[in-house]
């Protein structure tokens, strides 16, 4: 088995009120694995990525990301593993500059200078928006900001990347810039989106969930071609295969 990796087994989570939000979770995805996560609103994909990266520890049942168990005391060693990127790049950008806010966390974590100059000028790269490091966030478009926020993540090096609608209030061409990107990317990804084309673009498999449970969990064009399944989950075909369903 590889190092990189995320093992979960029976996880359950429930809100304050007990209302159960997951139940009986339980998964594994290896090394350079490009998995979806689908499923209607409210489903419970948001929750579970936040619990992959410890946001909340009132969870049942078992996390463990390369081996390590995620519990209170091993949070640091976890989230140096794991990069989470929001749906709302505003909740990840806070500094005054793109560069600024690319070199927070490694500067935070005590890294000399030139190692946090060497990781900033590689995610903008990665992500390619070397021009945009002196620009001021207030001035960024919607696509430019998720691509900011991402390299915020990528400055950090991390073996899992984990994306909460990646594709959310982006234009057409920014869309399919990031797509681009993200199938560069050599991580282990886990990415939740209604955008079921997004998905078919960037992942090999797709873990379909529905009242808090995985219902299937497999290729992603057979999960993406059957209609019937996606329609009794409340999804529908993606547009690109709609036309040859007729």
């Amino acid at each position: 088995m590889s190092h990189i990796h995320i093992d979960v087994e029976g996880l359950s989570f429930s809100y304050e009120g007990g209302v159960p939000v997951l139940q009986d979770i339980s998964f594994h995805v290896g090394e350079n694995e490009a998995v979806g996560l689908i499923g209607a609103n409210g489903v419970g994909k948001s929750t579970l990525l936040k619990l992959l990266v410890g946001l909340d520890l009132g969870f049942t049942g078992s996390i463990r990301v390369s081996e390590v168990p995620l519990e209170k005391r091993t949070l640091p060693k976890i989230r140096e593993k794991i990069g989470y990127v929001f749906q709302d790049a505003d909740a990840q950008l806070f500094m005054t500059t793109v560069g600024e806010d690319v070199a927070f966390a490694p500067r935070n974590y005590g890294l000399p200078e030139d190692e946090v100059e060497k990781r900033v000028t590689a995610a903008l790269e990665k992500v390619h928006i070397p021009h945009l490091r002196d620009k001021a966030v207030y001035k960024l478009s919607g696509g430019e900001k998720k691509l900011a926020s991402i390299a915020t993540i990528l400055s950090m090096t991390p073996d899992i990347i984990l994306m909460d609608e990646p594709s959310v209030a982006l234009d057409p061409r920014n869309r399919r810039n990031l797509i681009h990107i993200i199938n560069e990317f050599d991580h282990l990804k886990l990415i939740a989106s209604h955008d079921l084309d997004f998905i078919r673009d960037t992942c090999e498999r797709v873990i379909l969930m529905s009242g808090g449970r995985i219902i299937r969990d497999g290729k992603a064009e057979e999960i993406l071609r059957d209609k019937e399944l996606l329609e009794e989950n409340g999804l529908e075909l993606p547009l690109s295969l709609s036309d040859s369903s007729r």
